[in-house]
């Protein structure tokens, strides 16, 4: 009965040690919208990557937040085939649609002429924003 003492307490560790959570902030303001993958496949112990999650429909102004982790059943189902299958619970939290970057300026270029002129537009904006942001600290976006 002492073999089962030592191993019960190492099988307890392993499948508390493969437990993880990692978030993803862009610096946007989270909206009300968010979506669960509770179930995205990993292959291999996390070496076959889970295939892209495409939330641009849902997400039309981005998104906020990415949230990965390894839940206890995710767990229970890595350890049950010993790493073959491994789930991933993915949420993402999509921008609120009157988001940017805070304290940020915006510089809209206007459409030229013809691609000469359009080209010189975005190079005065592209001179403008560098020369904004050097006096203000702040970011600047440039919008086309």
């Amino acid at each position: 009965m002492r073999p089962y003492t030592r191993i019960a307490p190492v099988a307890v560790f392993a499948l508390v040690a493969g437990c993880y959570h990692q978030i993803v902030q862009t610096g946007r303001t989270p909206g009300p919208v968010v979506i669960e993958k509770p179930w995205t496949a990993t292959w291999l112990w996390g070496l076959v990557a889970a295939e892209e999650i495409n939330v641009a429909t849902q997400c039309p102004s981005g998104v906020a937040t990415v949230e990965t982790q390894q839940s206890f059943l995710n767990g229970l189902v890595a350890a049950l085939t010993i790493g073959i299958y491994e789930p991933r619970e993915v949420t993402v939290t999509c921008a609120s649609s009157s988001s940017a970057l805070p304290g940020s300026h915006t510089i809209w270029v206007a459409k030229g002429d013809g691609a000469a002129s359009d080209y010189q537009l975005r190079v005065d904006a592209i001179a403008r924003a560098v020369d904004l942001a050097e006096r203000t600290h702040e970011p600047v976006v440039v919008r086309y």
